[in-house]
This record gives C-alpha cells, sequence and structure tokens, in this order.
C-alpha cells in the first residue's frame, strides 16, 4: 500500500517565513521565482552531510508560498535513518512556526500618536520638569572630562 503526498502549502509574508527558517538554520538560495532553504544533516555514524531543501515561491500578491510536500534530500542517494529522522522533526518544527503566524495590528494613524507635545498632562509636565532639574548642564558634563550630547 502506498500513500499519497498530501500538498501542504503555507503562504506568509517573505520577511516572516526568512526569519524563522534563517532562526531554524536554514540558508537562503535565491531562485527565479522564489528561494530554496537548504539545511545540512549530518549521520553521526558515517559523518557524511546530507543536504535537506525546503522549496517556497512567491506568489503575485507578493506573500511567499512555502512547499512543505516538496521538501526533500538533494542526493537521490541511500539516506540514513537517523537524517531522515531529524529532517522529519525539523519540518514538523517548520510547520508550527510558519502556521502560528499572527499578523500584526494596524498601527494607530499618526495624528494620534503623534501630537507634538512631551506631556499630556499638568503632572507629567511638572514630572518632566523634576527630571530636568536633576539633569548636569553641557558645561558639568565638560567639566567631569566628558563629551555632552549632541544639540537636539
Amino acid at each position: 500500500m502506498t500513500r499519497k503526498k498530501q500538498m501542504h502549502l503555507i503562504t506568509r509574508p517573505f520577511s516572516h517565513v526568512h526569519n524563522i527558517l534563517t532562526a531554524l538554520g536554514f540558508t537562503e538560495r535565491t531562485q527565479r521565482d522564489g528561494c530554496v532553504y537548504e539545511l545540512t544533516f549530518r549521520d553521526p555514524i558515517t559523518l557524511q552531510d546530507y543536504l535537506y531543501q525546503l522549496p517556497t515561491k512567491t506568489a503575485s500578491n507578493g506573500l511567499t508560498i512555502v512547499h512543505l510536500h516538496k521538501a526533500c534530500f538533494r542526493d537521490k542517494v541511500e539516506i540514513p535513518l537517523s537524517a531522515i529522522e531529524a529532517a522529519t522533526q525539523m519540518m514538523a518544527e517548520v510547520e508550527q512556526y510558519l502556521s502560528s503566524h499572527v499578523p500584526k495590528p494596524s498601527s494607530a494613524p499618526i495624528d494620534e500618536t503623534m501630537n507634538g507635545r512631551m506631556a499630556n498632562t499638568e503632572e507629567e509636565v511638572k514630572k518632566l520638569g523634576k527630571e530636568m532639574a536633576s539633569m548636569p548642564t553641557n558645561s558639568q558634563v565638560m567639566e567631569n572630562g566628558m563629551v555632552p550630547d549632541p544639540i537636539q
């Protein structure tokens, strides 16, 4: 009995895919319509390295499609069971990390965020005044042999 491979795709922004895969140890190799991420598995018995590849493509909307079902060892030689098990475990991690993507919430409008004030309430102004009063002046800083901050 043979098992049919399921087609498993994950679509995410490139930066998310790239950050996850490089953090897991993959290296990127750019191709015409996407990237191939590669990771080397070493068999502890034979001390041979086996290159594992995970292909990605860039979709028309700019997102990156990760083809988990096409991930495989590059060389068509007999791969030791230890390397296969390590690759299977790694792909489970990759799938878990990529599937748990939560989009960033949209930021507040600029007119709400940048109101042009250092302090919004009278209490904050008083607190800021006390903090500034305890700060040394530029001449005091230079007397102590240090370099003052540049003019803001």
